[in-house]
């Protein structure tokens, strides 16, 4: 079985719509919904599922949202052994209000916990992280301890999304670190002063990327490196129901075809439809996600 080992953070999604237009600064009636999420751990529910060996290494506080969410990562058969356990603190929580065609209006997250996953955290870590040939990093966490994995780490294979515009400055000058990157368009202008998508490519390479994978919603998928560029169409979708996590999906299908040694049009197939699987879930993840229900798409 292809194992994999996922650094990052969990939390509680809570997901609010308004039933109508909304009134800022009014109480709006609405439907909301709580789940489990984070980027980290939406990758590593996700190769979970696909049937790989996943171990996470997160950070849980000792409160109610934390003890869920922990032992819902064991019933799922997520390996936690290696991860922070903290007393008196609170877990994380995302916040996304959502508007009327089911994608992200505004999203607030309180995720002070996860800076406990730091540097002298890590370090204590090193022997369980060299176990692995396939690392997987969320930008959540804190410049610090995300630039010493970077730089510690450079000889195995280094997989990350940029995870918001914001957040993916911290990789300038350490592009050349992460062997596979995703990106949305706004991460891939927040990281190249060019003006063209090609261009912002290029820009990248030059700064020593290795393999991009550029999305940029219904239009083609992008998978990029210095010698070669393949663009996909995306899958036809009727119905989203929750954008939210479908970024995380289709970087964990990617994963999945590279522990599995999929050519590159297939990674960016089987991306696309693990993606498309999620846009039909109410949660950050789906559970109808397995090998044997990408299939149906193939």
């Amino acid at each position: 079985m292809a194992k994999a080992l996922i650094i990052g953070a969990q939390n509680i999604d809570i997901f609010a719509k308004s039933n109508g237009e909304y009134t800022l600064g009014d109480s709006n009636p609405s439907k909301i919904h709580i789940a489990f999420g984070g980027v980290g751990r939406n990758i590593a529910e996700n190769v979970s599922r696909l049937g790989n060996e996943v171990h996470f290494i997160t950070v849980f506080g000792d409160d109610f949202f934390s003890n869920s969410a922990h032992e819902s990562l064991e019933k799922m058969g997520i390996d936690t052994t290696n991860s922070l356990f903290k007393k008196n603190h609170s877990n994380s929580v995302y916040l996304g209000i959502m508007d009327q065609e089911n994608d992200l209006f505004l999203g607030l997250n309180d995720m002070e916990i996860t800076k406990e996953l730091n540097t002298e955290f890590l370090k204590t870590k090193a022997t369980f992280i060299n176990e692995f040939s396939t690392i997987i990093i969320d930008n959540n966490l804190e410049t610090e301890a995300l630039h010493y994995l970077l730089n510690t780490y450079q000889d195995k294979t280094i997989i990350m999304d940029a995870v918001s515009a914001k957040k993916a400055v911290k990789l300038k000058g350490y592009l050349g670190k992460i062997s596979i990157l995703k990106l949305n368009q706004i991460e891939l202008a927040a990281l190249s002063g060019e003006l063209e998508t090609i261009g912002k490519i290029k820009d990248l390479h030059k700064k020593g990327a290795k393999t991009l994978l550029i999305t940029n919603q219904d239009k083609d998928i992008i998978l990029s490196t210095k010698e070669r560029m393949v663009r996909k169409k995306v899958l036809a979708i009727d119905t989203i129901v929750n954008a939210t996590g479908a970024g995380d999906a289709f970087l964990s299908g990617f994963i999945h075809g590279s522990l599995h040694d999929f050519d590159d049009e297939k990674k960016l197939k089987y991306a696309d439809i693990v993606a498309n699987i999620n846009l039909q879930s109410n949660n950050s993840t789906s559970e109808l996600l397995s090998r044997k229900e990408v299939k149906k798409y193939e």
